[in-house]
């Protein structure tokens, strides 16, 4: 799930962004989430600090009365992560150039002089990150769209550790680094999507990076998150 983060300093312009947000999310069913909603840089920096990636979309004020304002917050956040999308708002339109000066490729910038604009670009930001990260464009890093009923998602693929055929026809159920998901789809598809996943079985396909051992003898593949599954004789030398 994709995470939006929102830093303004204005109470009544934070209020809203934070009800277009949720009200996209809501209305255009997208898989994100809103992380935080803060009128402090420093907070929204603690939050996100320990993170190794955001996965996301930040929206973000220039003109913060802080001792950081929005272009250097979005510097190291760029610095941190190159692939997660920025959209600056100002209600000085002469200091969007020095987003460029700072090479921090902004997604879009939103002037504050009008509301139906401003909730029009959100909407349209928020389209075009999960855009970008469902079709897999996010540069190094890879995902597997899918859908939950009628809701398309996605996850990196380094958060799903395996998957297994459904007792319901058409489906699957995919375990990741969070828990659960029964999803729409067939093992043989999925396989051929990242060189990580290994098929161990005519049910099973795991993720090798999520493997800590395997038993020959008894054919158990014990994973990340503490799950046993067995694998054919056949198919678990795909693992060695």
């Amino acid at each position: 799930m994709l995470s939006v983060y929102i830093c303004e300093d204005d109470p009544q312009q934070l209020a809203m962004l934070t009800h277009y947000v949720r009200s996209y999310i809501m209305i255009e069913e997208l898989d994100m989430e809103l992380a935080i909603a803060t009128r402090c840089p420093h907070e929204l920096w603690t939050f996100i600090e320990e993170k190794k990636d955001f996965h996301g979309i930040f929206f973000l004020d220039i003109d913060l009365r802080a001792t950081i304002d929005g272009i250097a917050l979005g510097t190291q956040i760029r610095q941190k992560d190159h692939k997660c999308k920025i959209v600056f708002l100002t209600t000085h339109g002469e200091k969007m150039p020095l987003t460029f000066k700072y090479k921090i490729e902004a997604l879009d910038y939103i002037t504050k002089d009008d509301r139906v604009i401003i909730r029009d670009r959100v909407r349209s930001a928020l389209m075009d990150t999960q855009t970008f990260y469902t079709t897999s464009q996010s540069k190094d890093t890879e995902i597997l769209p899918f859908k939950v009923g009628n809701q398309s998602r996605f996850l990196p693929i380094d958060q799903i550790i395996y998957l297994e055929t459904s007792a319901a026809k058409h489906r699957l159920n995919l375990h990741h680094e969070e828990g659960q998901l029964e999803i729409y789809g067939n093992l043989t598809d999925i396989e051929k999507m990242s060189k990580n996943f290994i098929r161990v079985h005519h049910a099973f396909l795991v993720n090798k990076k999520h493997v800590i051992s395997i038993n020959r003898t008894t054919r158990e593949v014990v994973l990340t998150n503490g799950h046993i599954i067995f694998g054919s004789v056949r198919l678990l030398k795909n693992l060695y």
